[in-house]
């Protein structure tokens, strides 16, 4: 099979346009766990994901199949033998994180043959920002913002408080409780400051990009704080410069930073996550009533980076699967992607023997050993700030 041509064209829509056609997709589901009495009697808190590709459990493969590389092998055959709309070799960090919960995988909300949403719905969606735009074209990148995944939230809520026929006012009120008592993941922000690239070069202003960002961050939290979330668990940026895309498209004389990475990129990730900061403190003060925690999976990346052996990586810079080339990443044929003629020769990716020794596994995305590292971040609480511990709050409610 041919796989699609992964064109992608930034346009600034606003991504409530899309609503019309998003109403939820497994309301027959919701309506048997209902029912069934499983969301009410299960006391432990539900983890609802937002963001893009390092968290996308199958959002964009379930509404657009076969438009991704990630929907083609060899995604997802180390662990699903298969490809599940994951951009890993395996499972995600947040795979991992809610398997460490004992909740197993949260499914996608568009995935609504046979998914359980017992302990949670995964919003996360591939190429996603966290501004008002969106990619269009034969493709899946980029399909639902974060003000969509918002909104397909609301609608999740919705359609569970609507259902009187199966509940009374009792139960809708610790219904409502429960989305006050869950955790709210959120990766986002990484494919702004892309786009903007793509779009600006080095003639990118930073601060502005940022400003705008982290703006539409603000305006996803304060939503997501009005429909009853109080805990929210948001990442900061990763050091993307770092990442073996970013150094394979590097000119010869582009500037890099004291770790030989895009000084360029380093600029962008730490005004960021300074602002990013900054936020969080604000919404401190005007939500005490929220909790707010930073997760630094920044930390854990650029530690990978400089300290491979620690996690028993070798290659830190270079990708497990791609094309070739210095970092193995060809932007004419990238992992997923069929082969291609090139000057004569028909160029195919190829895939490492032992991803474990690799930090990265197609050009930007963790491999699945290093993807649980990240995930010992949360559920240790070693990079969660404050101090909070996700483990404890399960265990808490288990009591």
């Amino acid at each position: 099979m041919d796989h699609p041509a992964l064109m992608i064209t930034i346009h600034p829509l606003i991504c409530l346009a899309f609503l019309g056609s998003l109403p939820f997709p497994a309301t027959s589901s919701m309506h048997q766990l209902l029912a069934s009495g499983a969301w009410l009697s299960t006391s432990s808190p539900s983890i609802f994901i937002f963001g893009a590709s390092l968290v996308d459990a199958g959002e964009n493969a379930a509404a657009m199949p076969l438009r991704s590389y990630a929907d083609f092998d060899p995604y997802g055959s180390d662990y699903f033998g298969k490809p599940v709309g994951r951009w890993s070799n395996g499972r995600t960090f947040m795979d991992f994180i809610t398997e460490g919960l004992g909740y197993g995988h949260i499914p996608a909300y568009l995935r609504s043959i046979g998914s359980d949403f017992t302990h949670g719905v995964n919003f996360a969606s591939s190429g996603s920002t966290a501004a008002n735009s969106t990619a269009v074209g034969n493709n899946s990148g980029g399909l639902f913002c974060l003000l969509v995944q918002v909104d397909q939230f609301r609608d999740f809520q919705d359609t569970v408080m609507s259902s009187g026929h199966y509940i009374g006012l009792e139960e809708k009120a610790r219904l409502r409780q429960r989305f006050s008592d869950a955790i709210y993941f959120f990766e986002t922000g990484n494919n702004d400051y892309m786009d903007a690239l793509d779009q600006f070069g080095d003639s990118l202003d930073i601060n502005a990009t940022v400003t705008t960002t982290i703006a539409a961050m603000k305006v996803a939290f304060e939503a997501m704080y009005g429909l009853g979330a109080r805990t929210f668990i948001i990442l900061n940026a990763t050091p993307t410069g770092c990442s073996p895309e970013v150094l394979s498209f590097m000119d010869d004389d582009e500037e890099v930073d004291a770790n030989n990475c895009s000084a360029l990129w380093t600029d962008i990730v730490q005004a960021h996550n300074k602002r990013l900061i900054e936020l969080l403190d604000e919404l401190r003060d005007n939500y005490p009533a929220g909790e707010w925690v930073l997760f630094d999976v920044y930390s854990i990346f650029m530690d990978g980076y400089l300290n491979p052996s620690s996690y028993g990586i070798v290659y830190p810079f270079r990708a497990c699967c791609g094309a070739g080339g210095t970092y193995n990443v060809d932007a004419n044929v990238k992992c997923g992607m069929d082969a291609q003629y090139i000057n004569g020769t028909l160029v195919k990716w190829t895939k490492c023997e032992n991803p474990k020794l690799y930090l990265i596994w197609d050009f930007i995305h963790p491999v699945e050993s290093f993807a649980y590292y990240i995930a010992q971040g949360v559920l240790n609480g070693t990079h969660l700030f404050p101090s909070f511990s996700l483990k404890a709050r399960v265990q808490q409610s288990l009591q």
